[in-house]
């Protein structure tokens, strides 16, 4: 892997990520027709990954540190105020990484090994344009409940197949569940933060197997991914709630067309 490699990764990582088109799919289809591309396991896929959950922490910064916080009400009438405007999402992230973090270790090892075989992230393209185009129409006015938190945590975990898009997904499913966009719009990026924290500290593993000349170019790729990702985080909050996902939907359909039919 050269700068210019890990440089376009990250690049590819930091705008897919947040669209709802599937970065792993577009890391696969990337690193197909780059020559000679190796990394031990799904390490440097996952670090970008890693580096793109820093646009998360630094666009739902004030979220995130409520939710944090937000326990202390359980214990303290100080923060009951707190704690009662964010249970909704605090409980429902832990109940949706569950199935998540189950449906992933079951998962990993066939995972690996479509990430070489760009032919099944074109399949899974298509059925992630599918999704986005049916739950495009509906308009939910529900807010999150536990029972859909732990079926979008089923399709968060899912998700991991390369192809099918974590953010689309998550989102469609809570769409077809009645809930409201705007809850979608946090709900589905927030939940990613322990699935991509358990893939890291999962794929660190590998990271003995990293040569030393290639450190300095993941790092280089990892800052890309972070930069494009704060970019690629503002369009999709913005597409989710004012119901534009068909355009996503018939790109997803192209990409996966070709990736089956020629690469």
């Amino acid at each position: 892997m050269s700068y210019l490699d890990a440089i376009i990764l990250g690049i590819v990582q930091g705008l897919t990520e947040f669209l709802p088109v599937s970065s792993s799919g577009h890391l696969v289809i990337a690193q197909a027709l780059m020559k000679d591309f190796q990394q031990p396991g799904m390490l440097y896929d996952t670090l970008l990954h890693g580096a793109t959950l820093g646009a998360v922490f630094v666009y739902f910064r004030h979220r995130i540190f409520e939710l944090l916080i937000s326990p202390l009400g359980l214990v303290n009438n100080s923060y009951k105020v707190i704690y009662f405007e964010n249970k909704r999402f605090f409980w429902g992230i832990i109940i949706a990484t569950i199935p998540t973090g189950i449906i992933g270790l079951a998962l990993e090892k066939s995972v690996e090994g479509m990430f070489a075989t760009p032919t099944f992230v074109g399949y899974f393209l298509i059925v992630t344009s599918v999704m986005l185009l049916i739950s495009d129409r509906f308009h939910g006015q529900k807010m999150l409940s536990a029972g859909a938190a732990f079926i979008i945590g089923i399709v968060q975990g899912i998700a991991v197949l390369p192809g099918i898009s974590r953010a689309g997904s998550t989102t469609a499913a809570g769409l077809f569940l009645g809930i409201k966009r705007s809850e979608m719009g946090e709900f589905t990026f927030l939940m990613s933060i322990p699935a991509i924290i358990g893939a890291i500290i999962l794929q660190s593993r590998h990271l003995d197997a990293v040569p030393d000349g290639h450190v300095p170019m993941y790092i280089t790729g990892m800052i890309a991914a972070f930069i494009t990702g704060l970019f690629a985080i503002n369009i999709m909050v913005y597409f989710i709630k004012r119901a534009n996902l068909r355009a996503f939907a018939l790109y997803c359909l192209i990409v996966g067309i070709v990736s089956i039919v020629w690469i």
